[in-house]
């Protein structure tokens, strides 16, 4: 799992975006605050020999609710992240196109609520 972090990080750098680590995955995505950080090539240089993975995994049941998505989506605006790269298994691509099929009407329901998406 660390090779394939610190590839979408390096290639993201490379090509010129900001790039976030997410850690203890959807659920850090639902909770914000410091789950979510800016990743630098620095920051994965020596990440490699490391075992499993260094940003962490979690099972997530908020994710699994609308108002969970919803958190998390909003949670995305306000660090301004406009894409993700869902590593994972199964259940992590079963929820990433079930946010990818929500995503509009998620900013919808944040801009009706005054959350800050615009």
């Amino acid at each position: 799992m660390n090779a394939a972090v610190r590839a979408v990080v390096r290639m993201g750098l490379y090509v010129g975006a900001k790039v976030y680590f997410i850690h203890e995955g959807y659920q850090g995505m639902v909770d914000g605050g410091d789950n979510i950080r800016e990743a630098t090539w620095e920051s994965v240089s020596s990440m490699l020999q490391v075992g499993g993975t260094v940003i962490g995994s979690a099972r997530c049941k908020d994710f699994r609710s609308h108002e969970g998505r919803l958190k998390a989506a909003h949670n995305l605006v306000q660090h301004g992240i406009t894409n993700l790269c869902v590593i994972g298994g199964d259940g992590s691509l079963t929820g990433a196109n079930l946010f990818r099929e929500e995503w509009s009407g998620l900013l919808t329901e944040l801009v009706e609520q005054g959350s800050g998406a615009q």
